[in-house]
């Protein structure tokens, strides 16, 4: 199936709002600092405001984290192609699930459902464009 009907300002539009983030992830300065405020943010929410022990290893997969998901925007942004909104689509799926999984299974911070979220929105909004019908005959 080819998904040259999806507009690449979709494609640019999700790899922008991931971008928000995730450079932050990359770099091992920031990494610790952008965590510490989503803490803080979970603290208005009313849950614990001060993050764990900030171990090295932690720091470690943060970044390989954040650094592959920069990979992925950079990707997106330089070839927004239809077939990368599909592939995004469905990694934010599946990363919604794992924050579910991580809120309710192992009491996660319960500031990760904006993330929840977020993923959701990006999910639908590219889904949705893929599968949409285009009006064409096949």
């Amino acid at each position: 199936m080819r998904y040259d009907h999806i507009p690449p300002g979709t494609v640019r539009f999700w790899a922008w709002l991931d971008s928000a983030v995730t450079w932050m992830l990359a770099l091992p300065p920031l990494a610790p600092k952008f965590i510490a405020s989503i803490y803080w943010l979970n603290g208005l929410l009313g849950g614990d405001p001060v993050a764990p022990a900030f171990e090295p290893i932690h720091l470690l997969f943060v970044c390989l984290t954040g650094s592959l998901v920069s990979v992925w925007v950079i990707a997106r942004l330089l070839h927004p192609v239809g077939l990368l909104a599909v592939i995004d689509g469905w990694a934010r799926l599946y990363v919604a699930l794992v924050l579910v999984w991580v809120i309710v299974v192992m009491g996660g911070p319960p500031v990760l459902w904006l993330f929840v979220f977020t993923e959701g929105a990006g999910t639908v909004g590219q889904l949705r464009a893929a599968y949409r019908s285009t009006g064409a005959k096949a």
